[in-house]
């Protein structure tokens, strides 16, 4: 398998993760899982393959920037998709993003942001510029 089939792969099993985190996924979550695999070009049957074993796929984290900026953007719409933000949803997501080697005062700073967002979703651009203002000099 390529690197980036793996990096897919990756992404889709963080994304099941997290939306089992409460104990249940919700409808708008599996649509949004099913249109970020879409996008992605993976098939129904391998993204059913992820689910059947999620916890058995390694993690793989994309090494462009902006790939990593993109799926954790995706992670924190799925996170706010169902319009609640749990503890354990943003743990969850400081985690992955320390995994991703993002820097922890970004990740904070993008998890408050969508808290404070009535919908609890922030836009691709609202994350361009924190990712902006905490990676211009690196």
């Amino acid at each position: 398998m390529d690197n980036f089939y793996e990096e897919k792969i990756s992404h889709l099993n963080d994304l099941i993760m997290l939306s089992r985190i409460d104990g249940r996924e919700n409808l708008n979550e599996i649509n949004f899982i099913n249109s970020v695999a879409d996008r992605l070009g993976i098939s129904r049957t391998d993204l059913k393959e992820i689910r059947n074993k999620s916890n058995k796929v390694s993690f793989s984290p994309p090494e462009d920037m902006y790939q990593t900026m993109m799926q954790y953007h995706r992670l924190i719409v799925l996170m706010g998709i169902d319009r609640i933000i749990s503890e354990e949803e943003k743990n969850f997501c400081t985690k992955l993003g320390l995994k991703m080697k993002l820097k922890e005062e970004a990740i904070n700073e993008i998890i408050d942001k969508a808290i404070d967002t009535p919908r609890h979703i922030i836009s691709v651009d609202d994350i361009e510029q924190v990712f902006y203002r905490h990676y211009k000099n690196v």
